[in-house]
């Protein structure tokens, strides 16, 4: 009896995949980055001649951090660089806790969070709060639903994340 669960865990991971994979097919990301770090300057004079991107929202958990730990300093002091290209607006679906209100308080950076059915009125109320139309925003995250789809869904351009890279990570 041990095995159900191992093998229902497993065709739960495989369903899983197959609707991830099957969403971001019809609503792909239009960029993929390793890390949020990995949107430098020259791709930063990309985003605003080739979409007049003006402001990025920004996901909390594992684009800015992993899980619920802390933002790495690495990722804030990243956040404080685009603030002086860009207006940002980071928006979560659940309430996060830990540092993350002060830590963008204390950078002067707006923070949307709240449980909903999905996060594209947020998208829209963080577009509208920084003054922006949704296609000249750039949406960030890591996850193909809530993050890609939605931001999709809003007009509003994409990216996915595939990991944080935090300083316990760095210092090894």
């Amino acid at each position: 009896m041990a095995k159900l669960p191992n093998q229902f865990e497993k065709l739960t991971d495989k369903i899983l995949a197959t609707i991830y994979k099957a969403i971001k097919k019809h609503s792909p990301p239009n960029l993929e980055l390793t890390k949020v770090t990995d949107l430098d300057i020259t791709l930063v004079k990309k985003l605003k001649s080739e979409y007049g991107i003006g402001g990025l929202i920004i996901d909390v958990d594992d684009t800015l951090r992993k899980e619920n730990y802390k933002i790495p300093k690495c990722n804030q002091n990243w956040l404080e660089y685009m603030k002086k290209e860009f207006k940002i607006c980071i928006v979560s679906k659940g309430h996060a806790k830990e540092n993350v209100e002060d830590v963008l308080k204390s950078i002067g950076i707006e923070y949307i969070s709240g449980y909903s059915a999905s996060k594209q009125k947020r998208f829209l109320e963080a577009a509208n709060k920084m003054g922006l139309d949704p296609e000249n925003v750039l949406v960030i995250g890591d996850d193909v639903i809530n993050d890609i789809y939605d931001g999709n869904k809003s007009g509003m351009i994409t990216a996915i994340v595939k990991e944080v890279v935090d300083e316990e990570d760095l210092e090894r």
